[in-house]
């Protein structure tokens, strides 16, 4: 007679290989999405530079002048 046990443990250690090497996967994924703090800092360096040049031109902006004056416009 041929051990059934043998077959069915074979079986289940094989696919907790797999399960385990499906969460390592799994977990090297989710991690290569994180941004590296590199790209974090680079991210908050532009955010600032962005704020200060807004806050350069809203303080330099010059006055709006007319092109024309009344009626008399060509």
């Amino acid at each position: 007679m041929i051990d059934y046990n043998f077959i069915v443990l074979a079986r289940l250690e094989y696919q907790e290989r797999i399960r385990k090497i499906e969460e390592e996967l799994l977990a090297r994924q989710q991690m290569e999405r994180l941004p590296s703090t590199s790209d974090r800092l680079l991210f908050a360096v532009g955010e600032w530079l962005e704020h200060a040049g807004a806050q350069l031109k809203a303080q330099h902006q010059p006055a709006i002048q007319p092109t024309y004056h009344g009626s008399h416009a060509r």
